[in-house]
């Protein structure tokens, strides 16, 4: 069956799919990147105004990023229960809704934290979750490109964000810019979850034909992760990555300025990082096509680790450039890889579970990696000690990758080896239970 000019045309609601690339880009160019963006860029001024020390702010910071992970497999489970519609909408309204509170938020310090609750409980909906399910449901052909174009929405996010934020923070200060932002973050997500964002026609007839069973469509995590060993493997990988990747990019600046190097360089570091993870995304998603996934993981880890190494040894600028790029190809290539594995490896209505439960991972990988470096620097007064784990740590991710073996699941979801035209679990509309 040839699958190429059945996904080139438009979908069976008349809307070419590639609409569903590009909305999911914008959910993502205002999603959960920007609370990173907007707690560095007003958390001074929010600090100062409210008599509050910087790690009030910080530890906001860190329980929005907790509920974050809950959220993110609370919403991969209720997708593939319910298509991505009707947990993603109120889900968006309390992510942008809690950011926009911020404006008016008081010198109560328990206030804060429960809008930074409310936002983190929120923000599963603006991550990739959702959309990845639905572009990886919608393309056979140039997934991986389409994958790759939705992820970017990210590292664009992380690129125009801070120059939006620092602009309206100069006209009319940090209360102004939560709201600006805030309501962007609410009414674009929100409206495309709305009116966009839909299931192919197949998907939400089994999925529904499930829940009148009294059942999920698809195999539930438990099982998933009691029958797939490349579950834990591709977990385990993106976890370690996330460690190395995400806590050295926290200290990027720090570490820079202590070799005797100015700021003005050291943020254009920071700046090229987050730019070369950006051109990753597009990069990773074309060779996905084209290549075995677990392989250009690896390749692109390994270099991520060379970059690691330059980042912490080298005091030469060209060669943290260098590294800065290295990193930032690693940085940007984790969700592609996990997004298109997933495809690959897990049955097509357990998508959304099992990347939520990779991507709660990848959120944990980076709180791991940032205490991790933390604590090396505050037991040895220097960074150069970070070098060794931080290698182990992508090492180990690389192994994990390479004994991913073959895909189990082709192109159009049906399982490797499965008899042409029969209907195998990647294809079955219950399971035995109603398990997540």
């Amino acid at each position: 069956m040839s699958t190429g000019n059945v996904a080139s045309r438009p979908t069976q609601t008349g809307t070419n799919r590639w609409w569903y690339v590009v909305t999911g880009f914008l959910t993502l160019l205002f999603g959960t990147t920007a609370v990173n963006v907007l707690f560095n860029v007003l958390g001074g001024p929010m600090a100062r105004e409210l008599g509050w020390d910087r790690s009030v702010i910080s530890n906001g910071l860190s329980l929005e990023t907790v509920l974050t992970g809950v959220s993110i497999v609370v919403l991969g489970i209720l997708v593939d229960r319910f298509g991505p519609r009707l947990p993603s909408v109120p889900m968006a309204l309390a992510f942008g809704g809690g950011l926009m509170l911020m404006s008016v938020a008081p010198g109560d310090q328990v206030t804060f934290y429960l809008l930074c609750a409310l936002i983190g409980a929120g923000a599963g909906a603006v991550n990739p979750i959702a959309h990845a399910t639905v572009v990886s449901a919608w393309f056979r052909d140039r997934r991986g490109l389409a994958l790759g174009s939705l992820m970017a929405g990210l590292g664009a996010c992380g690129v125009l964000m801070p120059y939006l934020a620092n602009w309206v923070l100069g006209l009319a200060g940090w209360r102004m810019t939560f709201l600006v932002v805030g309501a962007l973050c609410t009414i674009i997500p929100a409206a495309v979850y709305a009116f966009v964002t839909r299931m192919p026609p197949e998907h939400e007839e089994e999925r529904r034909a499930a829940r009148e069973r009294g059942a999920v469509a698809g195999e539930s995590l438990w099982t998933v992760a009691r029958r797939y060993r490349q579950f834990w493997l591709l977990c385990g990988a993106i976890f370690l990555v996330s460690s190395a990747t995400f806590g050295l990019m926290s200290q990027v600046v720090p570490m820079t300025t202590d070799k005797g190097i100015g700021q003005g360089t050291a943020v254009s570091v920071l700046s090229v990082l987050s730019l070369s993870s950006l051109a990753a995304r597009l990069l990773v998603g074309y060779l996905l096509d084209r290549f075995y996934a677990p392989a250009i993981g690896a390749v692109i880890f390994a270099l991520c680790a060379v970059g690691v190494l330059m980042m912490i040894l080298s005091a030469q600028v060209a060669l943290l450039f260098i590294g800065a790029v290295l990193i930032g190809f690693g940085l940007g290539s984790e969700g592609d890889v996990a997004a298109y594995m997933v495809s690959r490896y897990f049955p097509r209505h357990s998508y959304g579970r099992v990347l939520g439960a990779v991507y709660f991972l990848y959120a944990m990988g980076s709180a791991f990696g940032i205490f991790l470096l933390g604590q090396i620097y505050g037991a040895t007064g220097s960074y150069g000690a970070g070098a060794v784990p931080i290698v182990v740590l992508v090492a180990a991710a690389i192994v994990g990758l390479l004994l991913m073996g073959p895909y189990r699941f082709t192109l159009d979801h049906r399982e490797v080896g499965a008899e042409e035209g029969a209907v195998d679990e990647s294809d079955s509309a219950v399971v035995s239970d109603s398990r997540p």
